[in-house]
């Protein structure tokens, strides 16, 4: 009798106790359930079509036509967006606007302000050739940092100094900034601050140099740009032959009308499009691209002969009077032949400005042209809104990771920002 007493208190004792929560979850549950917004729902919508948006997106590979279109070799052009807008505009119910923010992948346009002269303008244009994004270089004076402006290219050893208070505010505004220089003495505290540049003297060798580590953030991401971006080698006269340097080495190209393949000395085998070959000690090419029209270019993506692809081996003559730091790019040794920075000025992502530094190198050399141009791209920050509206602070973000454009392997960023009016 005993035993079925405790038995009974006991559940009696339970009892209570359930009772009692559902009094306290009855108390409170209007503050969990509480809405101050009456758009609440509509936001929660909104953001699971904006997820499932994305996600189509990426199955469907709809941000290859987008971000990277095919054929681009032709010349520059500006990102397509219009299918991006008539598939979100169809999904999205028609009383709420959106944006696409881009992080990773370069801008459709670039705006490069040059502080040279007109020769190193013309050379500067003709290596960015080809480029998805359109780009423009206009010569500035040595102390007009414009708003206007993405990056700047620097040729030459410029003093920096006079001019700290103007590039400081275009780097918290996260604009990037390249130097082409070599040294002869101590350079000045400004430039030595925002390319880190550590100045030990020494003179010149003939060396072969490579990536720093490429597991590193920075060398490895220019680096995965690097072979993926495309150099153009231009053929002329009669015969449509040209010179393709790499390394130490010249190559000789001649365009084969009947057969519509290249030649490139060295290469076993007249190249088509698509297909490549391997240079002995030099690196692995492929024809990406030649022109069908005039017969006046090739473009070729330089890769390497070893397993790891973005360890390439570049040579030239070259200066050993920097010295090699944790922010080294390029390597021979103790000595430095270019720093690639990122941050030190900016409070996020979107104003964290980069600035790239290469010696002043061998302009005839098409792999070191190819960096050049790759850093350039790469000093832009590489984020873009793509139809550049005002966002308000009241909206709904959905963020989606993508592993690379055309099996690039460089992984990007999107977000879809909507709101309701």
């Amino acid at each position: 009798m005993s035993a079925d007493l405790n038995v009974k208190k006991g559940f009696i004792r339970v009892l209570e106790v359930v009772l009692f929560t559902f009094l306290v979850f009855g108390v409170l549950m209007s503050s969990f359930f509480k809405y101050s917004d009456s758009n609440d729902w509509s936001g929660v919508q909104r953001l699971a079509l904006s997820h499932d948006l994305l996600f189509a997106f990426e199955k469907e590979k709809a941000f290859e036509s987008v971000l990277a279109p095919l054929p681009y070799s032709y010349g520059p052009n500006s990102y397509n967006i219009n299918p991006l807008n008539g598939t979100t505009e169809k999904i999205l119910p028609t009383i709420y606007d959106y944006e696409y923010e881009v992080k990773n992948v370069p801008p459709p346009r670039i705006s490069i302000g040059c502080i040279c002269d007109s020769y190193q303008a013309d050379w500067l244009r003709s290596i960015l050739e080809p480029n998805r994004s359109l780009y423009t270089v206009t010569i500035l004076n040595q102390g007009n940092f414009s708003d206007l402006f993405q990056t700047f290219v620097i040729f030459g050893g410029k003093n920096l100094e006079p001019y700290r208070e103007n590039i400081t505010a275009a780097l918290e505004e996260g604009k990037g900034f390249v130097l082409v220089s070599n040294f002869s003495s101590q350079p000045d505290n400004m430039t030595r601050e925002l390319f880190g540049i550590k100045y030990t003297g020494g003179s010149y060798q003939d060396v072969s140099f490579r990536f720093d580590d490429s597991s590193g953030t920075v060398p490895a991401g220019i680096s995965k740009r690097y072979i993926n971006a495309l150099r153009r080698v231009r053929t002329e006269g009669e015969n449509f032959t040209g010179k393709l340097y790499l390394k130490d080495r010249t190559y000789s190209v001649s365009q084969v009308l009947e057969i519509n393949c290249v030649n490139i000395s060295l290469c076993s085998g007249c190249l088509r499009e698509g297909e490549s070959c391997t240079i002995a000690n030099t690196a692995k090419i492929s024809l990406f691209k030649k022109d069908l029209s005039a017969l006046r270019w090739i473009d070729i993506k330089i890769n390497s002969e070893s397993q790891n692809p973005r360890d390439y081996i570049f040579r030239d003559y070259v200066p050993l009077n920097v010295e090699r730091g944790r922010d080294s790019l390029l390597y021979y040794g103790n000595y430095a032949m270019a720093n690639a920075v990122v941050g030190g000025y900016g409070y996020s992502y979107e104003t964290e400005p980069r600035r790239f530094w290469i010696y002043d190198y061998d302009k005839n050399h098409d792999d070191l042209n190819l960096l050049l141009k790759t850093g350039i791209i790469w000093s832009t920050g590489e984020h873009f809104f793509i139809s550049r509206k005002e966002i308000p602070e009241k909206r709904t973000v959905a963020t989606h990771f993508f592993t690379g454009l055309r099996n690039n392997s460089i992984p990007f960023t999107v977000k879809l920002y909507t709101w309701g009016y």
